[in-house]
């Protein structure tokens, strides 16, 4: 018989030396070791070793295969281990079982080590030989806890540097990629690799939309929504752990937080309950971190990558823009800027004018529903909400009675001045995100000087060539536009209109009244004119008109329309004397010859009695 001092010199022996080779075991391998120098050591038949397993809330035996399928035909009552262990650890004492039956006799001896896991030693002996005495049972239970407490040590320490190991290694690879997508797929297959028999969700907080084989759902932030663990570790930024008593499974939601703010949050969902210890909720909230760090990188990456594109379209755009450009080339360019940029449906550019607020027009270049009546209707009632408050509208559910749910609706404004806005159309919900929205507003900041100056322009050079009073074309420009139609066209005609007695107006009236019966005249003319004849004053109380390939007997046909016009529809009531010439051959007539002959004719109407038309 072996007595206690060769048994404690022969157990400190065999685990001094399992201790000092420890790194080429694995956990398993060292317990399985044990076991067998056990049965040398105390001489048993069998020897088996369980450590209870915190995932699969069981004992799980730590010997080879061939020792398994005789310890595992033993009939041990694991629930009464279990509460024994439970009870010696709250108490401070252990209680040694002793079993018999037919064959066997057993001596089952609880572990409970400092740190980590508690189990039990299961030592058989043949039924006619005595087993071991109270004293080298509790010899064999204070060394083998001891050396369990050193294991569990060391295996934590590794266990560390594997999982510190594993992080950087995820670290380095999440950090390298510029693909949400592919990060999220190393997620995923990282946590498989880790848990490989648990449930994990990735709970983000933006829309994405990812292949139907990830684990990937939107948060939700609706009210009912704030009660949920999900929504609390996303709001604080906090683990929390959720046992649930009817599904029987523990829930770890580990936020995905970056440096600038959460992305979402990690579920992890355990098949049964879980006591998690605090290492592991650490290393999960590393993970969590590791994983938060990489999507706002790709995140933040993949913006700056817009920014780039938004910039270069918009200085694109100014270097056009700053180009001498008419205004229908400046509207082509933002045009297509807007469609290219944001896949818009329908782009319309409105235009207030000056002289009236109500006034507005639809600019050559918008696309074809702002053409129509329902669109001018939709475009009046956007400016009319902008000159309560002149603010940009973004909605993607516009439910107003158009084909369009997602608008931009972007004010021209330059110097605190609503010029007229720019309004960027599509039929699907939701469709421009707010990045869409905030390039659109820059791209109309900067286009507007634009837009603005060619109006000006436009406006000035009209005014060099207009009349101020009627609107009709200057003298000067109208026979700019005679000597060009004579050098390019085979005929014409010219009609000069003199309104009868204006002088008696202005006495009678006075000169203001005299001024609103030559606009009246010039409006009737306008109501008169073909597609491309040319109204001009000609001077005072003269106007005149060129018909571009029109006979004479055109232009006394057209003299008197407007003649009998004037006489019926002036207040106060008027006439006019015209004189119509032509001219069919520019090698014999000049610009001069035309016009003497036209106010030759002029004259005659005079002289017969006003109120008529005299052809040269």
């Amino acid at each position: 018989m072996i007595t206690q001092n060769e048994l404690q010199e022969k157990l400190r022996s065999t685990y001094f030396e399992l201790i000092s080779d420890i790194a080429h075991f694995s956990y398993d391998e060292l317990l399985s070791t044990v076991a067998n120098s056990l049965v040398t050591v105390v001489n048993s038949t069998h020897a088996a070793i369980y450590i209870y397993n915190n995932w699969s809330k069981k004992y799980e035996i730590k010997t080879n295969s061939n020792e398994v399928s005789l310890v595992m035909k033993r009939k041990v009552d694991f629930r009464d281990i279990n509460q024994e262990l439970i009870r010696s650890d709250s108490a401070g004492e252990q209680s040694i079982f002793k079993e018999k039956n037919e064959s066997l006799n057993s001596v089952i001896i609880p572990l409970v080590p400092k740190f980590g896991s508690s189990g039990f030693v299961v030592l058989s002996y043949p039924k006619n030989v005595d087993t071991l005495s109270d004293d080298s049972v509790e010899l064999i239970k204070r060394e083998t806890e001891q050396l369990l407490k050193l294991v569990n040590y060391y295996k934590l320490s590794e266990n560390s540097v594997s999982k510190s190991r594993f992080l950087f290694d995820m670290s380095t690879r999440l950090y390298s990629m510029t693909i949400k997508e592919d990060i999220l797929n190393d997620i995923v297959q990282s946590l498989f690799k880790l848990y490989p028999a648990f449930t994990y969700y990735l709970l983000l907080s933006q829309d994405y939309e990812a292949e139907s084989s990830l684990p990937i759902k939107t948060i939700e932030y609706s009210d009912a929504a704030t009660k949920r663990v999900s929504t609390q570790a996303f709001l604080s930024g906090e683990v929390q752990l959720e046992d649930r008593v009817k599904d029987k499974n523990t829930s770890v939601y580990a936020p995905l937080k970056g440096r600038q703010g959460v992305y979402g949050v990690l579920q992890i969902i355990t098949p049964h309950a879980v006591d998690f210890t605090e290492d592991e909720i650490e290393f999960i909230t590393q993970f969590a971190n590791t994983a938060g760090a990489a999507i706002e990188n790709v995140t933040l990456y993949q913006h700056s990558k817009h920014l780039v594109s938004d910039l270069k379209l918009i200085n694109e755009a100014t270097h056009k823009l700053n180009s001498n450009l008419r205004l229908t080339e400046i509207i082509s360019i933002v045009r297509k800027q807007i469609i290219e940029a944001c896949c818009a449906a329908q782009v319309g550019f409105i235009y207030v004018h000056d002289e009236s607020d109500t006034d507005f027009s639809i600019l050559t270049g918008s696309t074809s529903y702002f053409e129509t009546e329902k669109g001018e209707i939709f475009a009046k009632g956007i400016l009319d909400q902008m000159k309560i408050d002149a603010d940009p509208i973004f909605s993607g559910d516009f439910k107003r009675g158009i084909p369009y749910c997602s608008i931009m609706a972007i004010p021209m404004i330059q110097s605190g001045k609503v010029y007229g806005a720019v309004v960027i159309l599509h039929e699907e919900e939701y469709f421009f995100t707010f990045e869409n929205y905030k390039l659109m507003q820059s791209l109309v900041h900067h286009s507007t000087l634009a837009m603005t100056n060619s109006i000006l322009k436009d406006k000035l050079e009209e005014s060099v060539i207009t009349d101020y009073l009627t609107k009709l074309y200057s003298r000067n420009h109208f026979d700019e536009k005679l000597k060009a139609h004579m050098q390019s066209d085979e005929k014409g005609a010219l009609i000069l209109f003199d309104i009868d007695d204006f002088k008696k107006i202005n006495d009678t009236y006075g000169h203001y009244i005299g001024d609103e019966v030559i606009v009246q005249v010039a409006n009737i003319i306008r109501t008169q004119l073909g597609h491309e004849d040319i109204p001009a004053r000609w001077g005072g109380e003269e106007l005149a008109i060129y018909l571009p390939n029109a006979s004479i007997d055109d232009g006394v046909v057209l003299a008197g329309q407007i003649r009998t016009q004037v006489e019926s529809f002036t207040d106060p009531g008027i006439t006019l004397s015209c004189g119509v010439s032509s001219w069919i051959d520019k090698k014999l007539d000049s610009v001069s010859d035309v016009f003497i002959r036209a106010d030759k004719a002029l004259y005659e109407a005079k002289a017969i009695g006003k109120n008529c038309v005299v052809k040269e």
